[in-house]
């Protein structure tokens, strides 16, 4: 079940980005109106009110139209003096920006906005720009400074009496909570910013809260719960013909199901999310569902679909460039295939993950980097910000800005330690990631060379038969003395090809154990490198070409030689310190 737990997440991701949309929102039968409205519109202030509206209505489905929209209203609202026109324009670009995850330009808007408000006494605005930095942080990572820009903000609307602002403050909180895995909380506010939103009748917050509720509970694993709340969630969906909310519910009811065993059910709630995939014509919500159709056949045994379900996603994206999905759809293919025992494909699979792996690692290092480079100039920008804020004040609050300038010093000290720490920390994951790597490439390479020993064994007993066959004395020997070169080199070669590929993966693990243990042999210094792999008496035994008794006999002298004593010590879990 870890396997499908690990693939719902996409889903849960993809809906929790479309649950942060703006509070002004019409339905989807206004945007015909609307743009028929902005072309006739003469007044600057309607025209600009309806191209606000209308990059509302169309942010979640075209953020780059709806960021032209925005963009047009902001420099009309610049030409014609319209402030109030530009601080909502800016609020709608930050909107924007957040959702295609240009955090950077997202800040700035916000701020300039921010700003704008504080001057003319704009409250409301004020709560909507601080909501665009808690996204952004939360976006970053930095869940505590995120959850202190949603809480100024719920404070202003609950001032002002902004209901629906107030639902949506306690929802981005309930979000923070969740990330956090505090989700005792993250009901709590979800609840909250629920119940107001059913006392406006506001579909749209009703429908968002539904169904972070119903993420909640599917981490809760109370499956029955979260059903509740995902179809309450989809029959307003099906009203407002929202094609990728129903989608995601779907994706998320179908989850519930197979964790029930309502394996039939969730079967219907898979292809209908497909379905709706296809329909909206969105190429990574269907290669997603591909892949949680994959997985639904590896669930129910139904290993020849589930493996056409998972290559259906693999081309679906290596052609559109989901390096995500190409890693899941490639680990599953490659472990499918190792349970056919087609070590071929699934060495064809192995390397299609592997490179995937690299590729997504080096794009998080890379994010990471620009993330905290961008971190660290928010938190020098919002420093200066507020220098000069108090800077405009009495000749007090300079004295007292010279102390804090002194700690936010300190802060940003500490901050670069903070990068400091990260960065070693990815560097130390990157390590590992290689690590693992060559660890799965030597277990393959360790298949191979049992496949080729078991076939030159095969071909030395063919030889062997033969010899005893033959007529002539002389052609006895000639065979046996073939038979047995073939063998020895074989083996010879075998073990020369291992010894040199496991030092590449684990430098110097001999030199350890000889400083330690000199008296140890060649011959037992490999038994420590096959025990190392966890490779079972059997295992060694075929590599060998030794008996299992012999094995046998060879791991009691060693445990001697190591100094184990103990019965209950095990050898394996011994020489992994090593």
């Amino acid at each position: 079940m870890g396997a499908i737990r690990q693939i719902t997440k996409l889903g849960i991701t993809l809906a929790f980005c479309f649950l942060v949309s703006p509070l002004y929102s019409q339905t989807s039968d206004a945007i015909d109106s609307l743009t028929r409205l902005v072309s006739v519109a003469k007044d600057p202030v309607s025209k600009v009110g309806a191209l606000l509206v209308l990059a509302s209505e169309i942010e979640g489905s075209d953020q780059k139209k709806a960021l032209d929209y925005a963009q047009q209203a902001y420099l009309l609202s610049r030409q014609t003096g319209n402030k109030k026109g530009e601080i909502n324009s800016l609020i709608q670009k930050g909107n924007c920006y957040f959702r295609i995850s240009e955090y950077r330009q997202a800040m700035e808007c916000a701020e300039n906005s921010m700003s704008l408000a504080e001057d003319l006494k704009m409250d409301k605005e004020k709560a909507l720009s601080l909501n665009i930095i808690g996204r952004v942080y939360g976006g970053l990572g930095e869940n505590e400074r995120s959850s202190e820009y949603f809480f100024k903000s719920l404070k202003i609307f609950e001032k002002i009496n902004d209901k629906a602002g107030m639902a949506q403050s306690l929802g981005f909180i309930g979000i923070i909570y969740y990330t956090l895995k505090n989700y005792t909380k993250s009901l709590e506010y979800l609840n909250k910013s629920l119940l107001i939103s059913k006392v406006l009748n506001d579909s749209q917050l009703i429908r968002k809260q539904l169904n972070n509720i119903a993420t909640v509970y599917l981490d809760l694993k109370k499956y029955n719960s979260s059903l509740f709340y995902s179809n309450e969630a989809l029959k307003i969906n099906m009203k407002l013909d929202d094609k990728l909310n129903i989608g995601i519910n779907y994706i998320n009811i179908g989850y519930a199901q197979s964790q029930l065993k309502r394996y039939d059910e969730a079967l219907v709630s898979f292809q209908k999310a497909l379905e709706f995939g296809k329909e909206i014509d969105s190429r990574f919500y269907t290669a997603n569902c591909y892949v949680y159709m994959g997985q639904y056949y590896y669930e129910t045994e139904n290993k020849s679909a589930s493996i056409e379900a998972f290559k259906t996603a693999l081309y679906e994206a290596q052609k559109n460039g989901f390096a995500n999905i190409v890693y899941l759809a490639a680990e599953k293919l490659g472990n499918l295939y190792l349970e056919r025992k087609d070590t071929i494909s699934a060495f064809k699979y192995k390397i299609i993950e592997n490179q995937s792996e690299d590729s997504l690692n080096k794009l998080r290092k890379d994010t990471n980097m620009s993330n905290l480079e961008f971190q660290y100039q928010a938190e020098k920008k919002e420093l200066e910000l507020k220098i000069t804020q108090q800077k405009k004040e009495s000749l007090m609050i300079i004295i007292i800005l010279a102390l804090f300038a002194s700690l936010i010093i300190t802060l940003l000290v500490i901050s670069r330690q903070r990068i400091k720490v990260k960065h070693a920390a990815l560097e130390k994951q990157t390590s590992e990631k290689e690590l693992s790597y060559k660890n799965k490439e030597l277990s393959i390479n360790l298949m191979a060379l049992m496949k080729k020993h078991e076939m030159l064994s095969d071909i030395s007993d063919r030889l062997i038969q033969i010899e005893k066959e033959a007529v002539r004395e002389e052609t006895k020997q000639a065979i046996f003395k073939i038979s047995h070169e073939l063998r020895i080199g074989a083996d010879e070669k075998i073990m020369k090809e291992f010894s040199v590929r496991f030092q590449e993966v684990h430098n110097g693990f001999y030199e350890k154990l000889l400083e330690k243990f000199p008296e140890l042999t060649q011959t037992e210094l490999k038994l420590c490198a096959f025990l190392r792999l966890n490779m079972s008496t059997k295992d060694i035994s075929e590599l060998t070409g030794q008996s299992n008794l012999a094995v046998e006999k060879s791991r009691y002298r060693l445990r001697n030689k190591l100094g184990i004593r103990n019965s209950e010590s095990n050898l394996v879990t011994f020489l992994l310190q090593f």
